[in-house]
Order: structure tokens, then sequence, then C-alpha cells
């Protein structure tokens, strides 16, 4: 919770004093101080204020409820008690689950006032010990009384995703444009800088990067953060969101050279983690004639379409690691929260789903990702064109999704295991494009010589008993036709 200034807490109590009497997620009161009362609602409004898509609901202390004016209060919450308990800790004790909520003293010219801020629900309806209540237009009521309400804030729950909760709230716009980097943004856009402060805040806002509070200032919701933020570590709920990218000097992890974190936010760090990568992977000088040029050990596209997968499909809502990239001597692995979404096997075909909509959207927006579920197809294309195995997806513990980049490797090295797999990636791409694969082309895939046709007939045939591949003619072996099991 920030920390609440005089003027901002007079600005707040002056704003909620504008609002109509009959309003959800605010209550006034003179001098009632009923400990029950204040605790259910503390539930009654922290519900609402989520069933009107509100950050807070408000209980204000020293104010006509009808009129609005300013009568004062000898509310004291500090010496308060229930019992011989705290009023404060009383009160969080019985809320289920525990709620951040704030007492406030507000000393203005009329008298003393004092304001209860309190969060909105999330995930789950506020109790009270033990009951869930609501707010009925001014009425505080049960909320199992009111069904349809109840099945509405469960859906609210459902519908409200990471990205568009807030981050920091209550910003000026000097202090947002100086947490959110709107030239690079505009930049990034292909579009020139307004002119005016309030039409970059206006395209901010529809953007879903802010939004506007009840006292006239700003909150920077977490899409506008993790999107567009100049630093992700001035938002402490994204701290652990930065993508660090570890390079170690072999092919373990035993030996670190170099690890760098990219705090910006994604819709720029994209791109500089892309060169960056590309600048310390393995290369090797080519000289054609009187030419030289350096050719790089994995293709670009393969590194931007893992690298926006990465970001895109993390669990935003786990704490407990940043997405990671992590570059070997011989393998780059992508590392993110969140198991896949869909089944493994079936990423070329599958219809893709996302955790986070809004910010795949906008990297599809500026260009930073491919169409919707064309991503895999072109890294599994490129990595074929360029003789490498395709990238091996794994589901850690049903908690963090890995991704396993190979560098291009001898044929006889190479794990049965994992030539099986590449051949059935790539023919499931085939698939998906109203083709097949033949010997010739797992051939060229592995880039072996003519001569070498046997070694591709022994893998073909381990892909076929090991029920991955299947084939669709009675050809000759030499030009039989397969496609992905599934098909």
């Amino acid at each position: 919770m920030a920390n609440r200034t005089t003027e901002y807490l007079k600005s707040l109590v002056n704003e909620l004093r504008k609002l109509p009497s009959e309003i959800e997620w605010v209550e006034f009161k003179c001098n009632n101080k009923d400990p029950q009362m204040i605790g259910e609602y503390i539930s009654a409004l922290s519900n609402s204020a989520a069933l009107c898509e509100k950050p807070f609901g408000y209980v204000i202390w020293g104010i006509d409820d009808g009129t609005h004016d300013i009568k004062g209060t000898t509310f004291d919450w500090q010496n308060a008690k229930k019992g011989n308990e705290q009023l404060e800790a009383w009160l969080t004790r019985l809320c289920n689950p525990r709620i951040n909520f704030h007492f406030y003293d507000v000393l203005t010219d009329d008298g003393k006032v004092v304001l209860l801020e309190i969060p909105a629900a999330e995930n789950q309806p506020l109790r009270f010990s033990g009951e869930e209540y609501i707010r009925i237009a001014s009425n505080k009521k049960y909320l199992k009384e009111f069904p349809l309400k109840e099945r509405e804030l469960w859906k609210t729950f459902d519908t409200v995703p990471f990205e568009l909760k807030i981050a920091l709230e209550n910003k000026t716009e000097d202090e947002v444009v100086a947490l959110l980097d709107y030239s690079r943004y505009y930049d990034k856009m292909g579009i020139p800088v307004p002119r005016n402060r309030s039409d970059i805040l206006e395209d901010f806002s529809n953007e879903k990067f802010v939004k506007k509070n009840t006292v006239n200032n700003w909150d920077i919701t977490n899409i506008g953060a993790i999107l567009i933020g100049k630093d992700l570590k001035k938002f402490d709920s994204l701290t652990r969101k930065t993508v660090r990218v570890i390079w170690y000097k072999n092919n373990t992890r035993l030996e670190t050279i170099r690890e760098k974190e990219f705090v910006c936010g994604y819709a720029f760090a994209h791109e500089e983690i892309t060169q960056y990568i590309m600048t310390i992977i393995p290369q090797q000088e080519i000289i054609e004639g009187a030419t030289r040029r350096s050719e790089v050990s994995y293709p670009e596209i393969a590194i931007r379409e893992l690298l926006a997968n990465m970001i895109i499909h993390q669990d935003l809502e786990h704490h407990g690691t940043n997405p990671m990239v992590e570059v070997f001597s011989d393998r780059i692995e992508f590392s993110n929260a969140g198991a896949p979404l869909i089944n493994i096997e079936r990423i070329i075909d599958t219809v893709p789903v996302s955790r986070n909509e809004n910010i795949a959207g906008f990297m599809h927006k500026c260009g930073i990702c491919e169409e919707r579920g064309s991503g895999y197809d072109k890294i599994v294309q490129v990595t074929g064109e360029s003789s490498m195995l395709s990238p091996r997806i794994e589901n850690q513990e049903n908690q963090f999704t890995k991704v396993v980049l190979f560098g291009k490797l001898p044929f006889d090295v190479i794990p049965k295991e994992e030539k099986i797999r590449t051949v059935y990636m790539q023919a499931c791409l085939a698939y998906v494009n109203y083709g097949f694969v033949c010997n010739s082309d797992v051939r060229k895939l592995f880039g072996l010589a003519e001569a070498e046709a046997y070694k591709v007939s022994r893998i073909i045939k381990d892909a076929t008993e090991a029920k991955f591949i299947k084939a669709v003619d009675d050809s000759s072996r030499k030009y039989m036709k397969y496609i992905p099991y599934w098909a």
C-alpha cells in the first residue's frame, strides 16, 4: 500500500463527498463505531468495490450521510478495542482472506474525519466472521441472499487478469511519464509524440496502461509497467518479471561468464535481449572468395520467437522466479513460470492459448511476435532448414515451461529420442501445410549425404515403431510418405 499524504487524503475526502448518496463502494458515518458493524462493512465494501471495478471501498466517519457535509467525529480508532484486543487487530483476524485495509485521520477546517480504505476483493469474496456481505444501493446485505450478485462477483474475479490490475496507484501526470517510456512507445508504434501531455495520457488509457482514479490522478496497470516501463524495479510487485540472461562457459552451470538483467518493459527489452544473445552465441567466420562473413550458430528468428513466447506465456501471478534465458556452449534454454497450456505434442496444429491476451495483443500490434499460432511453426521450419534439432519443450512439475534450442550436432551423436522427436515435429509442420515427409526430406533435415540414406531409413523406422509417425502409401521405402500419428 502506498503512503498517503495529507494532501491526497484531503483531496480524496472531498472527491468522495461529491458522490451520490446511494453508492455501493462508499459509506458515510458520523460516530457509529460498533466493531461488528465496521467488520461487516469491510466485507460489503470490499466485495462491492470488486463488483464495481473500483480498486478500493471506503468508510468515512465525520460526514453526514444525507448532505455529505463535514460534521467531525470523535471516533478514535487507534485506541478502540473489542474486548481486550485492539480494534484493527480484531478486524484483521476475522477477515478471510486477510486484507490490507487502513485507517487514516484526516484533519479538515470543519473537524476531524476518519477514513477507512478497503482494497477490493481479489480471487474470492471477502468474509467477515464467517459471513460474506455486499452493498445493494446504500444497504448492507448478506451476499448469499443475492445469488445473481454472487455469480456476477465470481465472474468478476475470473475476468480481471493480472495484466489489468494496478502496479502503482495515485501518480501525477509527471510521475506517469517519468515511469513509462512514452517516447519509445510512440517510436515503437511508428507515430509522432503528441504535443500535449493530456493526449499521451489518453493514449495510455486507451491502451489500458493507466486508469484515472478517484482523485483525478492516475493508476498504472501491470500491463503498462510490464510493456513500457522504464525500469520494472520501480514497481515492487514486478521486480521478478525482469528477464535475466545467463551466459555459461561450457555446457553446464558450473562456470558463469556473465549474467545480465533487462529491467525495461518487454516492448523494448525484446529487441535488446535478442541482439545481446546474438552477440554472445558462438559464431564462425566464413570466407567466400574475397568476402568474409560471420555465421551465427542459431537462427535469429528462432531466438526472437522463443523469447516472445517465454514472455507472453509466462504465469504472471507466480512471484518466485524471473523469466530466464540461459546460453550454454551447445544449447540455449528459455524458462518461464507456468506449465504449457496445450499438449506439447500437438503444439504445431493446436489453436494456441495465452495466459496474457492483452500483452500478446500489444506485442503483435507493434510487430514483436508473429500472427497467432504461426510462431512455433516458424521455429520448427527455420531449425529444420538449418539442419538443427527441433526445440524440445518441457513441462517441469506442471509449474514451469522450459524450451531447449539445440546447436547443430553431428548426426551420429544425436540421441535417438531427439532424432525421433525432430522427425515428428517436421511431419507435423508438413501436415498442417497439406504435405508430408519422405526419406529425402529427413536426409536434408539432418544434413546427410545421399550415400547415408540408410541412416535415415533407420530413424524413420524408429519413429514409426514409436508411433510418432505413420506411412500413408505402399510405395517403396525410399519414396514412402509419412504423416504424424494423429493425422
